[in-house]
């Protein structure tokens, strides 16, 4: 890899700053994101329950203001524990009202009861205190529950927001990484880019940048897909994700698999770059190869960056989503899995691309 020539961070962040909205033959409503706390709300729910014993206690609690880094600090500093002895199964915003859940290894002797006295100090909404078995690492996320309200709408927002979400329920969502993995102006993947630009990686810092670089890959290929009119369809080749177990197998039988496809039963994935990824074939594996040699990468690449790789689904199906007028504006209510983004769906409604498209 001509590493210094090819991948340029510049051809990068042009490739993924504005990426396209399904629903763009609509009107959007327009309106304010986060004007407080308040207006965004999260709830975070666990795939399985705590059991009830074991040396990691796990406490789940409301905040805000602060972000998932900031609340784990300020328990270690409670308990007089180290950074390795806490637990989350995933990162939340700070401009925000979220409930999380975290695992705390504690002695045994040390009373529930004597944990929530200890924590009483923070300040933050203790909503239950629980014993089990191991830490909560991340990804231990099922899902997480989202009430958002969009303040300074349209005069027409609701019905604007009516349709667009009617088109949604039907189309789904592109399941893009949200504009905040990137850091402001895009100062996590400078650094990312620099990081695979020398090939080495210490620490979970560095691990982190080497996946926001993966990330604006699978973002690249994604929005090239979807301006070649291929998002409400699969491919020859393509890798599949079975939606009620989440096996992936590659699509060999087009006919059948887009049967299986329209009725939800299975979606197609995108690229994680790794050494290990499962690859897509035919058709949807060379859109995958090419985007790899426009910026001179192969999947050996990510080798010495301890990078396996994995699939991604591309698109997210919104059940649930509900809309409704409210005092401040508009009301969106929906659930997603782990990993996705509230912003990927709220920028269909307000055709805010939440990007700077650089100069150079």
């Amino acid at each position: 890899m001509d590493s210094d020539v090819a991948l340029n961070v510049a051809n990068l962040k042009r490739s993924i700053s504005q990426p396209p909205f399904i629903t763009e033959n609509l009107a959007g409503t327009g309106g304010i994101l986060k004007a407080i706390p308040e207006h965004f709300q999260v709830e975070e729910d666990l795939p399985y329950a705590p059991c009830g014993e074991g040396e990691h206690v796990f406490v789940k609690l409301r905040r805000a203001g602060r972000n998932t880094a900031d609340v784990a600090t300020a328990l270690g500093r409670v308990f007089g524990i180290k950074g390795s002895d806490i637990g989350w199964g995933g990162r939340k915003d700070k401009n925000a009202v979220t409930t999380q859940t975290f695992s705390l290894r504690l002695p045994l002797e040390l009373s529930l009861a004597q944990v929530e006295d200890r924590l009483k100090p923070l300040l933050f909404e203790i909503i239950a205190i629980q014993r089990h078995r191991n830490k909560l690492k991340t990804g231990h996320v099922a899902a997480n529950r989202f009430r958002i309200v969009l303040s300074g709408v349209a005069s027409s927002a609701l019905e604007r927001a009516e349709a667009i979400a009617a088109a949604l329920r039907e189309s789904g969502v592109p399941n893009y990484y949200g504009g905040q993995r990137f850091g402001h102006h895009y100062s996590n993947l400078d650094r990312a880019v620099t990081l695979v630009k020398r090939r080495k990686v210490h620490g979970k810092k560095d691990t982190f940048m080497v996946s926001v670089f993966q990330s604006a890959l699978y973002n690249c290929w994604l929005i090239e897909r979807i301006r070649r009119g291929d998002f409400d369809r699969l491919l020859q080749g393509d890798v599949a994700r079975k939606t009620d177990t989440g096996g992936l197998f590659i699509v060999d039988d087009l006919d059948e698999a887009a049967r299986r496809f329209a009725a939800r039963q299975i979606t197609y994935t995108g690229p994680i770059f790794g050494h290990k990824m499962m690859a897509a074939m035919g058709p949807a594996g060379d859109d995958e190869n090419r985007l790899l040699q426009r910026f001179g990468l192969d999947l050996g690449v990510f080798k010495p960056l301890r990078a396996p790789g994995s699939r991604r689904p591309a698109v997210l199906y919104l059940h649930d989503l509900g809309v409704q007028s409210v005092t401040e504006g508009l009301e969106f209510t929906f659930t997603l899995p782990s990993g996705s983004y509230a912003t990927t769906v709220l920028r269909e409604f307000t055709r805010s691309t939440g990007d700077v498209v650089p100069k150079n």
